[in-house]
């Protein structure tokens, strides 16, 4: 029962740029903001994500580091708070990768003209990129999976499933035992799904706790503990919103009904607590298309 359930405690309140380990670190956008990587190899850095709206603190938390210029930009998926700043890195001579579906998604959402504008009202200001910005899809797209070395390093590329978009990857450096999981993973912050499928997620949970991590990098929260207890806890989290959505369809009927009767009250404190309508309703959407 929901009101029986532990109450979950409050995220921390990084920001900016944490180090992960030697040569690693996570840019933490806070308050459950995006989150993006830095990796210093033997040659340039590598870039995970990025955004051209906090592009200035960003690189501020990078030329603190190196001085050097981006060479690789690896994209976890198509999102424009991922991707945005994908050409800013192409001038200057980076090379990026990404599932082919992050390019597709990207040339879909460009051709509509949804864009930009989708991300009116959600986070920093976009109003002054509308019909200003164009995209900068993946130079070297791949189906299921790339393995990259670079600099010294070995970045694999892994295509998970259609989970929170249609095309989540995750960054896997076996060396270091450090897992980029792009969205798929949020720490102490409510996910949001609006095109991708709740039914594969809770699924590719599980694939993602084969990774023998020491250390995760979520999509949006602060850095976790060591290990992968953050999967644990997603999975917890999206197991719990999907028996309430599908007890709540089961009386309700229809889906807009039922995610109104969905609450998740032991997870008031996390970032992003009013996506719980929003994502009780894709669950029963989701719910409804499996039957």
């Amino acid at each position: 029962m929901a009101s029986r359930a532990k109450v979950m405690p409050a995220p921390a309140s990084t920001q900016g740029m944490v180090k992960v380990t030697n040569g690693i670190y996570a840019y933490i956008g806070g308050g459950g903001t995006t989150n993006f990587g830095l990796i210093l190899t033997n040659g340039k850095p590598v870039i995970i994500d990025n955004d051209i709206r906090v592009r200035k603190p960003f690189l501020a938390g990078v030329r603190r580091i190196t001085k050097k210029d981006a060479g690789l930009v690896l994209n976890t998926h198509h999102n424009f708070d991922h991707t945005s700043d994908n050409g800013y890195y192409a001038k200057r001579g980076a090379v990026s990768f990404g599932v082919d579906l992050v390019r597709q998604e990207m040339e879909r959402e460009y051709a509509s003209g949804n864009w930009v504008k989708q991300m009116a009202g959600r986070g920093p200001k976009v109003e002054h990129f509308i019909g200003k910005l164009g995209i900068s899809p993946p130079a070297v797209t791949f189906e299921e999976q790339i393995d990259i070395r670079y600099g010294g390093r070995l970045f694999q590329m892994v295509y998970i499933d259609r989970c929170h978009t249609k095309g989540d990857t995750v960054v896997w450096m076996p060396e270091e035992g450090v897992l980029f999981s792009g969205d798929l993973l949020t720490y102490r912050t409510h996910p949001v799904n609006r095109l991708g499928d709740f039914m594969n997620w809770l699924p590719a949970l599980g694939v993602l706790k084969k990774f023998p991590v020491k250390y995760i990098v979520p999509g949006h929260g602060p850095l976790p503990p060591r290990g992968g207890g953050i999967v644990d806890e997603n999975k917890t989290y999206l197991a719990r919103l999907k028996n309430r959505t599908a007890a709540a369809l089961n009386k309700h009927r229809t889906p807009a009904k039922a995610a109104q009767a969905v609450s998740m009250p032991e997870y008031a404190k996390w970032f992003r607590a009013r996506n719980v309508p929003n994502n009780a309703l894709k669950m029963a959407k989701d719910l409804r298309k499996k039957r």
